[in-house]
């Protein structure tokens, strides 16, 4: 027998065991640690779920047939993520913190959740810091998660309840992609690309169950959820995403195609801003120059689509003063970085409206011009009813 082989065996091993206690020590402390932190030292609690179930609270949501998924009516709590006030009202729109609001007609905002207010108060989302500013309501119809086919349903069916003055539709890049999916965390509509229009696809009306390799992957995931240290860091570092999200995303279009999707949708919103009659204003958010971005920018130009490119603009002043990163986006936009969108998309509503006035009421007397200020805020059919019933004297001007 070869004792010397059996001892540099049992050696070898020894080595292993020694060389790993420290480091399973440095874990089992590292867990207790995180479990006293949280109060759950004693406690079996899957913390992934926990955490997901905080998530949610910030994202109060029912199902609709048409959109997906709308925020919950009459919901108000601080009992989310980020500890920040979340209030819907009774509508169904997120709350500008406001006890008293102005009057007059609306201007409506929609998008995702740049445009909801995510990781911010109800009175620091920038519809908010818009409405104090120009001193006039504003509807803040985003929603987290929305693609960019759902804004626009979304303001259709705003907008088909209720007249505005202006529609402004904010999107980051990350929206344009969104209109590839059929699913995006949740089950949502999307559009396919038909002859020269497009097609639309409502979201199932009840859930499809999980295949096999997603129904794996979530208990894998749920059985590393019971950590209380491994919920801790898979939820800071890059594999965020993939921690929390419950069912993969579903594609049912190429890489590429939400860009021409999301190009036939400018040009649907345009018709249809023309025939309600209000305003539009597209406004590219985001922290990094996206080619996506700039072509539908780009092409919103083309189609006389009023725009804000404040991808571009904020790139822009980082160069000259490299903090307002920090300052303006943690994750979403801060406070301030909303306060900043707010500040450009009102400058350019007082801008466009000053020339517009200026241009049509030169000539006219003031009590036409009022007239004409009231007609143009009627939609085109109406207009159209009004203009061929009565020689009207402003006509000409409108």
């Amino acid at each position: 027998m070869d004792f010397g082989a059996s001892q540099s065996h049992i050696s070898t091993r020894k080595k292993l065991v020694f060389g790993l206690a420290p480091l399973m020590f440095l874990l089992l402390a590292s867990e207790i640690v995180a479990r006293v932190d949280r109060g759950t030292l004693l406690r079996l609690q899957n913390h992934r779920l926990l955490r997901l179930e905080r998530v949610r609270r910030g994202y109060p949501s029912m199902t609709d047939p048409r959109l997906g998924y709308v925020p919950i009516p009459s919901y108000s709590s601080r009992d989310n993520l980020w500890q920040k006030q979340v209030s819907i009202d009774e509508t169904g729109f997120r709350s500008n913190g406001a006890a008293i609001r102005p009057e007059g007609r609306p201007i409506v905002a929609v998008g995702d959740s740049f445009t909801f207010g995510d990781e911010v108060n109800d009175d620091e989302t920038w519809p908010a810091w818009l409405e104090r500013t120009l001193e006039r309501p504003v509807i803040n119809g985003g929603v987290f998660g929305y693609s960019f086919g759902q804004s626009i349903l979304r303001a259709e069916k705003i907008l088909g309840e209720q007249s505005a003055d202006w529609l402004v539709v904010g999107f980051i890049p990350s929206d344009i992609t969104r209109c590839e999916c059929a699913k995006w965390y949740a089950w949502k509509p999307y559009f396919e690309l038909k002859d020269q229009g497009l097609a639309l696809h409502l979201p199932p009306a009840e859930a499809l169950p999980l295949d096999a390799g997603e129904a794996r992957l979530k208990r894998f995931k749920n059985a590393l959820g019971y950590s209380a240290l491994l919920d801790s860091l898979l939820a800071h570092t890059p594999a965020r995403s993939w921690w929390f999200m419950n069912e993969r995303t579903i594609r049912v279009h190429p890489p590429g195609a939400g860009l021409e999707i999301s190009r036939r949708l400018v040009n649907r919103i345009a018709a249809h801003s023309r025939e309600e009659g209000y305003r539009l204003l597209l406004v590219a958010q985001g922290h990094t120059a996206d080619g996506r971005a700039t072509a539908l920018i780009e092409h919103a130009r083309h189609t006389g689509v009023a725009t804000l490119d404040l991808i571009a603009e904020f790139l822009a002043e980082e160069e000259r003063d490299p903090g307002i990163r920090n300052r303006y986006f943690q994750g979403h936009m801060t406070a301030e970085g909303n306060r900043w969108v707010a500040n450009h998309v009102s400058r350019h509503i007082r801008e466009a409206e000053s020339m517009l006035q200026g241009s049509s009421t030169s000539q006219m007397p003031r009590w036409s011009a009022r007239l004409s200020e009231r007609f143009r805020g009627l939609r085109l059919r109406d207009r159209q009813e009004i203009t061929s019933t009565f020689e009207c004297p402003i006509a000409p001007h409108l």
